[in-house]
């Protein structure tokens, strides 16, 4: 009986002692950081760690506390847990009363006050943008709502779009950078210029009159020079829609492959295999004035 009543004592003493230990060692922590930058000559805790501790004596002590010189500008240093252990523990504080925890190392850099002082010093120059080419763009403003022509499926190039494959939708836009057709008059009929995802807006670079002179094709070419119209067999050297722009050469024998450049111009398309000289590429020959009529009988 005496030794139990002996154990009960013992045991009595020792449970408000690990209280109390607890309590202390639950009382502060301190949490290590991965990295730090080092603004004066020496680092302090305050700078390498998070410190939280409820006494704000204690823990501006520990905010202060010097550790190890700092790097020089441009170097790096390390400081361990193990470090920061032996450095509490030297200036008498105790693991027991506040917990490290966090990185296993702190990486140490030096902060450059001069490149601070001149960054906050310099002024603030806002630079006005610019395009590739130099030219200056405008400021960002407010989306626009247009109503332009969506495809509803997948069009291929060279497809001629029908009235059933498009349809006017609303779509936002900040800055146009290409000319969406907002009239389905200009969308139906013409053909694919590249292919099309199906709900996307349809621009004016992805459709094109439809080719109706294709390359290697021979092609009618009309030339007026006043009241003369000449007309001649010419071979097309590029595909070309109505209104557009073909390149012709002769059809000659002795042509083997492309013509000199001499002999190639341009005409513009009217209609299927035929093509119209612009005023600009028609030359006219002056020609020698014929010699005057002479009366019958005389000899000249």
């Amino acid at each position: 009986m005496k030794i139990a009543h002996l154990i009960r004592f013992v045991f009595a003493l020792l449970v408000p002692f690990a209280l109390a230990t607890a309590g202390l060692a639950e009382s502060g922590k301190i949490t290590l950081k991965t990295a730090a930058r080092v603004s004066g000559p020496i680092a302090c805790l305050g700078e390498v760690a998070v410190v939280d501790v409820a006494d704000p004596i204690l823990r501006n002590e520990l905010i202060g506390l010097h550790l190890s010189p700092a790097p020089s500008a441009g170097q790096s240093s390390y400081l361990t847990i193990n470090d920061i252990r032996s450095i509490l523990s030297a200036h008498g504080y105790s693991s027991n009363e506040i917990a490290i925890a966090g990185s296993s190392r702190v990486r140490l850099e030096a902060e450059s006050i001069a490149d601070e002082a001149n960054a906050e010093e310099a002024p603030i120059r806002k630079l006005p943008r610019r395009s590739f080419g130099g030219k200056f763009l405008p400021a960002p403003s407010e989306p626009e709502v247009i109503t332009v022509a969506h495809v509803v499926r997948n069009v291929r190039r060279g497809e001629i779009i029908q009235p059933s494959d498009v349809e006017m939708r609303e779509l936002s836009v900040v800055r146009r950078e290409e000319a969406y057709p907002t009239s389905l008059e200009n969308i139906v009929g013409k053909e694919a210029a590249r292919g099309i995802s199906a709900d996307r807006p349809i621009g004016s670079k992805d459709v094109r009159e439809p080719i109706v002179v294709r390359r290697n094709e021979v092609v009618t070419v009309f030339a007026r020079a006043g009241n003369i119209i000449v007309r001649r067999e010419m071979l097309a050297l590029n595909d070309a829609g109505k209104g557009e722009l073909v390149e012709v050469q002769p059809i000659s024998p002795q042509t083997f492959g492309r013509a000199r450049e001499s002999e190639r111009f341009q005409a513009q398309v009217v209609g299927p295999g035929e093509a119209v000289v612009l005023t600009g590429y028609t030359q006219v020959q002056p020609t020698r004035p014929l010699p005057p009529i002479a009366p019958q009988g005389v000899n000249r």
